[in-house]
């Protein structure tokens, strides 16, 4: 009997730490969410001055694949007198989704842990500059040099 209890006890540590350690390998929720946040933040601060594009690649750089740092600034990053910036707009494409960075906020682990996908369902606005039905908005996370970061975002209908 007591070898069944701690075959028992063994398989359940087994799942459990099988469990913990895939997502483990990942970023759990939270240090997911912070990435998510702290992209947003250094995408919109680039339109708060005039900068080189050095400096602007330097400021994405520690939150976007270099792929997606290059489409991002090919579509939303203009010269101006001075340097380069990006002008603030409802839907500029490449840009962190407003999410709400609450339980609407969900993190999926895909790919057997080699992606993460951070969406958020956004239901229908009739109101305001801009109106929208029912989608989901979602941000691609991915490994590049041992470092999770943004790879795609999508806006889906």
């Amino acid at each position: 009997m007591r070898k069944y209890v701690v075959a028992g006890m063994v398989s359940v540590l087994l799942f459990l730490g099988g469990g913990f350690t895939a997502s483990a390998e990942g970023l759990h929720r939270e240090e997911a969410l912070n990435l998510v946040k702290g992209a947003f933040e250094s995408q919109g601060s680039i339109s708060e001055e005039v900068r080189t594009k050095e400096a602007i690649d330097a400021k994405l750089n520690k939150y976007f694949t270099d792929d997606f740092i290059s489409k991002f600034m090919q579509a939303n990053v203009v010269k101006v007198d001075g340097g380069y910036t990006a002008f603030g707009s409802d839907f500029a494409p490449y840009y962190i989704p407003f999410f709400s960075y609450d339980e609407n906020t969900e993190v999926v682990y895909g790919d057997n842990g080699k992606l993460i996908y951070v969406q958020e369902e956004f239901k229908n606005t009739e109101d305001g500059p801009v109106l929208s039905g029912k989608h989901v908005e979602s941000v691609t996370l991915k490994k590049e040099n041992d470092v999770w970061k943004v790879k795609d975002v999508k806006y889906g209908r």
